[in-house]
């Protein structure tokens, strides 16, 4: 039977829960310098600067981001397949938040926590692993596994028949993957929108930090 009184949290993982830009940031530093003779007489003050525009904050499909890196460098000695399992390193560098967990300890107190998150299986457990984090979470439902990407209203509709409160939040940094279908099906919806980007439709709330999630849930349940 569904509670009236508690509210179940949907959260994404990357930008959401795990700094991923921060942690891709100290990736590519670290890849740059193990293949150096690849950008002999690049700009070295661009080169990770045009990484990080390829990247597009991981939103790119990661086949097309290790083509379009290994054809705009063609000195690195990689292939597409190599690139991508090298890059499969980039969980080593997320950073645990203890100021994010200890508000993760109190919210599971009074709520249910779940996530909903596109990617690689390996990939997202392992970074919520380095972050310290799996251990808050009744559910993780990851694409590669449930089948269904967000945007797509399946993998909504699948974390929801888990949820035991009528009241539902999804808490995400994608207006498009984690806002609109949320809104779409009438979901509470917290955007942590640290760039301030301008929407057509203004979900319920927008943070800069999720740090502030706390104070918004009181007001939102």
């Amino acid at each position: 039977m569904l509670s009236a009184n508690k509210a179940s949290l949907l959260f994404d993982i990357d930008n959401t829960l795990v700094n991923r830009d921060a942690a891709f940031d100290a990736y590519i530093q670290n890849f740059i310098s193990r293949n150096q003779v690849a950008f002999s007489g690049e700009d070295m003050s661009l080169l990770q600067t045009e990484m990080i525009a390829l990247d597009c904050h991981g939103r790119k499909d990661r086949k097309l981001f290790c083509q379009e890196l290994l054809q705009r460098f063609p000195g690195l000695t990689y292939t597409a397949e190599s690139l991508w399992e090298d890059h499969m390193s980039l969980p080593d560098f997320v950073k645990p938040d203890s100021v994010l967990s200890e508000m993760l300890e109190r919210l599971s107190a009074d709520y249910q926590l779940m996530i909903i998150s596109n990617g690689s299986a390996s990939m997202q457990r392992r970074k919520l692993q380095r972050a310290g984090l799996t251990d808050y979470f009744e559910h993780i439902f990851i694409s590669a596994e449930v089948g269904y990407a967000k945007p797509d209203t399946r993998l909504f509709s699948h974390a929801l028949n888990h949820c035991h409160h009528a009241s539902v939040v999804m808490i995400g940094d994608d207006y498009i993957n984690d806002m609109q279908p949320a809104m779409a099906m009438q979901l509470k919806t917290v955007f942590i929108n640290p760039e301030n980007e301008t929407v057509a439709i203004r979900p319920d709330h927008e943070l800069s930090n999720i740090h502030d999630l706390e104070e918004v849930l009181a007001c939102m349940i």
